[in-house]
């Protein structure tokens, strides 16, 4: 069981983070609400607390274990609780974990639906089953102070940083990189990943190429 991870940040996606220890290189899938924190991190040590997991479930002849990374234990902790919840996956929760978690144990414990309805992947129904399960055990997290950093609004994961990833993977300089990157986006593309954006480009550079 892997629990805690301390590397350094050498690449950050929408979904996930690279963290090298002793040059082995762990992918950690982490929830929606941190990745614009973790952008201060590129190139530094960080520690992220681990949640240790196979994917696939019982009856898979070859389940994928996977990491999901959190800032803090409170932070892991809440995400086990979170994922009792029938039908509530692990990818479904890191996912709807885009608030503050006290903010999230603040909806649960009042009854907040809406509040809930707010957070990426939540209808109204898995909100209703998250209450019926969890309200009444969750008054610890609410009880979280916040500072400045968790309480201010949170921003949605930023992919133009994947994008410039993957360029400078391909080969560009990260000049050169920023300068496709500007161009893909003047040309009013409505882009909704990374992927988008680099078809774009292509797009853009087989016109250029072709007499």
């Amino acid at each position: 069981m892997i629990s805690r991870i301390t590397g350094r940040v050498i690449q950050l996606r929408e979904d996930r983070v690279t963290v090298e220890h002793n040059g082995i290189a762990y992918d950690l899938l982490i929830p929606s609400g941190i990745a614009h924190r973790l952008r201060e991190m590129r190139g530094k040590e960080g520690t992220f607390y681990t949640f240790h997991y196979l994917e696939g479930g019982m009856g898979v002849s070859n389940p994928i274990p996977r990491l999901a990374g959190f800032l803090n234990e409170i932070d892991r902790e809440f995400f086990e609780k979170l994922i009792t919840v029938k039908g509530m996956g692990i990818r479904g929760a890191l996912k709807a974990l885009s608030a503050p978690v006290q903010s999230i144990a603040r909806a649960i414990e009042t009854k907040d639906v809406s509040a809930l309805v707010s957070l990426p992947g939540i209808g109204r129904r898995t909100a209703e089953k998250i209450i019926a399960e969890l309200n009444g055990k969750l008054a610890k997290f609410a009880l979280i102070r916040e500072d400045e950093r968790s309480s201010a609004p949170v921003k949605e994961p930023d992919f133009k940083d994947e994008v410039i990833e993957v360029l400078t993977q391909l080969g560009y300089s990260t000049a050169e990189s920023e300068i496709l990157l500007r161009r893909a986006l003047s040309s009013g593309i409505e882009a909704t990943a990374a992927e988008d954006i680099i078809r774009e480009i292509f797009r853009q550079q087989h016109e250029r190429q072709t007499p």
